[in-house]
């Protein structure tokens, strides 16, 4: 695979990743949140210090940072989250902290995709296991009801 190909596929990735993520349920990010902290904390780290090199060696760094923006706008609260009776009784403001404890699993994903086969089964595992539980979940649904 050349370096113009492995950004495109890693471009389109993220693309779809970002695509789920938007699909997701409070219920979802919130056990997106819970089973990332249920990772082993020195895998993960472990995982990061092997990600961050091979992403950076990749030229993938861009995507990353593309990518970090994005997860900070979506654990911000937005009007919709203050609209009908649920905004008005103040329960939607929990949807903003559910999502921001689920930021760290969402991010470790991202890095687990743009890294790729540059880690180490279990560090892939300690960064994308959290998403792939919630999202294989969300595809088993969605092909059940098409």
């Amino acid at each position: 695979m050349t370096a113009g190909d492995r950004r495109a596929d890693s471009e389109a990735q993220v693309d779809d990743f970002f695509e789920v993520l938007a699909q997701l349920t409070v219920e979802d990010v919130f056990l997106l949140g819970q089973l990332w902290s249920e990772e082993d904390e020195a895998t993960r780290r472990r995982a990061w210090q092997r990600a961050k090199p091979a992403i950076e060696l990749a030229r993938l760094t861009d995507l990353l940072d593309e990518a970090r923006r994005d997860v900070g706008a979506w654990m911000q609260a937005t009007p919709s989250d203050f609209q009908g009776i649920s905004g008005l009784l103040g329960r939607q403001a929990d949807d903003v902290s559910v999502r921001r404890h689920a930021a760290p699993a969402v991010l470790d994903a991202v890095a687990g995709l743009l890294a790729g086969a540059d880690l180490y089964p279990d560090e892939t595992n300690a960064l994308l296991r959290p998403w792939r539980a919630v999202t294989d979940d969300e595809e088993d649904a969605r092909t059940a009801a098409g």
